[in-house]
């Protein structure tokens, strides 16, 4: 149709050959279809041409479009329609955020029409996605997120190419729905599409239950859940917070909703297996350092089995672990962008920083964390033996022990870790030097955030700031007498080798 015709005319043009469609007039109809109205429906379109095979959705209802790019659905009570941008197409943009979805229009009895205009763009064979857990930007003290780990993320953004994109593991905000300018504001001087996932501190904690109190989340950053396609992979971020509120902000349980786990099973129904999903969430679905999986988690292992790959992404706890979940299911969680509460470090002695994660074609090609106040190459520390006993809380410093300490950050059981003495061949760290909490009395403290974090009173200012007791990336080593130096080298699947040296004397 024209461009130039006026637009009640397009409308009525585009409403009389919806008429003439097959969904229109009663074909491929589910049982229940006669009581629905489809009231919902629009063109998607790419560099200008109809589209067809595209995944519509409002979060409820999953359909495609047809041979001239029109979708249609019965929608009642939903705030967003959104599209799972194809592969060969570029995620639209708006203010560094993906804008793959519209508010969909309070029409009354009409019919509401919400169109997408797709531009074309080479499928991307090698990509790479910054993964920033709990940004968490809250007021006064917290101001160093605006001015010390943003910039750093922006500089390290600007190294990694144009085919880079980002997601936020949610906790965007510190329980204040005024903030969310501040972190759209904030986020968008990285200068790469932004993703978000909603986490526990992102709901209005005046509002007692868990469809209404994410409503300023929806309002400011868009739907809770959703999925685009960027090469070979298909990424969906969903809200495994089940809030309530009713206590106080922390009043909520890790879960998947009916809703949202039929809405993913549409979903992933229309992609093919030979795919890589990505799943972003807040709360980990599982740990690999202690017990206790998130509601729902079965029935969204058993989706995302069928796929070459899956590779979900967490935060929340504010330290690090990887779980393996099954031979082709990983779950990686991540430390938090403001670190222990916002202290410049993690709960687990590691720097407070971001991921990134680089895809060729289905295949991970290189996955690695990097503190936002470090180097890239650090990823350990190791501490000398009168420092070293303070991995046990009930341990003082300077108590007598013979043992070195080595906090390998990311570490996981694909990881190959050697130690060399005073310039000896490097030889394999012994099974068993690992310090398991489940069998070290439940806690294994990182010295260094044991001496800054204690109880969570100094320096820190929030209570939830105190060493990580499910520690299990430590390991002990017991050198030879008279030793001098100790280089510890950790190499993970990807190449990447890390290498620290604890000099005696020094």
């Amino acid at each position: 149709m024209s461009n130039h015709l006026p637009k009640f005319i397009q409308n009525a043009f585009f409403f009389v050959f919806l008429l003439a469609t097959p969904a229109a007039n009663g074909e491929h109809r589910s049982p229940d279809s006669e009581t629905k109205r489809m009231n919902l429906t629009g063109r998607v379109t790419v560099d200008g041409k109809p589209r067809e095979g595209v995944v519509v959705s409002d979060g409820i209802s999953v359909v495609t479009t047809d041979s001239s790019g029109v979708y249609q659905m019965s929608s009642e009570g939903r705030q967003h329609v959104f599209i799972s941008v194809p592969s060969d197409c570029e995620i639209p943009v708006e203010e560094g955020f993906p804008k793959f979805y519209t508010t969909i229009s309070e029409n009354g009895d009409e019919v509401g029409r919400h169109d997408f205009a797709l531009i074309s763009s080479p499928v991307k064979k090698r990509w790479s996605l910054m993964t920033i857990a709990d940004p968490q930007i809250g007021v006064q003290d917290t101001a160093d997120y605006a001015n010390v780990v943003i910039p750093q993320i922006c500089r390290f953004a600007s190294t990694l190419g144009p085919n880079t994109y980002g997601i936020s593991l949610g906790d965007l905000i510190w329980n204040s729905p005024g903030l969310y300018p501040e972190y759209k504001k904030q986020s968008s001087k990285i200068g790469i599409p932004l993703f978000s996932v909603i986490g526990n501190h992102d709901h209005n904690e005046k509002i007692h239950n868990d469809s209404e109190s994410d409503r300023d989340f929806r309002n400011s950053v868009g739907p809770t859940y959703y999925s685009v396609n960027i090469g070979d992979c298909h990424l969906v971020a969903l809200d495994d917070v089940i809030y309530s509120g009713k206590r106080n902000r922390n009043d909520y349980t890790g879960g998947l909703t009916r809703q949202q786990l039929d809405w993913l099973r549409q979903d992933l129904a229309h992609v093919d297996t030979s795919k890589t999903i990505i799943v972003g969430v807040h709360i980990p679905t599982s740990r690999r350092n202690a017990p206790g999986k998130i509601q729902g988690h079965e029935e969204l292992y058993e989706l995302l089995r069928p796929f070459h790959r899956a590779e979900i992404f967490s935060g929340h706890t504010h330290y690090h672990f990887t779980t393996t979940i099954a031979p082709n299911i990983t779950e990686t969680t991540y430390g938090a962008a403001m670190g222990a509460f916002w202290y410049p470090m993690c709960n687990d002695g590691s720097p407070r920083g971001f991921g990134v994660v680089t895809f060729d074609g289905s295949e991970i090609v290189d996955k690695f964390y990097t503190g936002s106040d470090t180097p890239r190459k650090y990823q350990m520390k190791l501490y000398r033996p009168e420092e070293a006993v303070l991995w046990n809380p009930e341990n003082k410093a300077g108590d007598p022990y013979d043992k070195i300490l080595i906090n390998i950050f990311c570490w996981h059981t694909d990881w190959t870790v050697e130690v060399s003495e005073d310039g000896r061949p490097f030889a394999p760290l012994s099974a068993d030097a690992r310090l398991v909490p489940s069998e070290s009395g439940g806690r294994c403290w990182d010295p260094e955030i044991r001496k800054c974090l204690v109880k969570g009173k100094i320096p820190a200012n929030h209570g939830g700031s105190k060493p990580a007791d499910k520690n299990d990336h430590m390991f002990l080593y017991t050198p030879c007498e008279g030793w001098s130096t100790i280089t510890v080298r950790a190499t993970d699947p990807y190449g990447n080798v890390y290498t620290e040296t604890l000099d005696k004397d020094k």
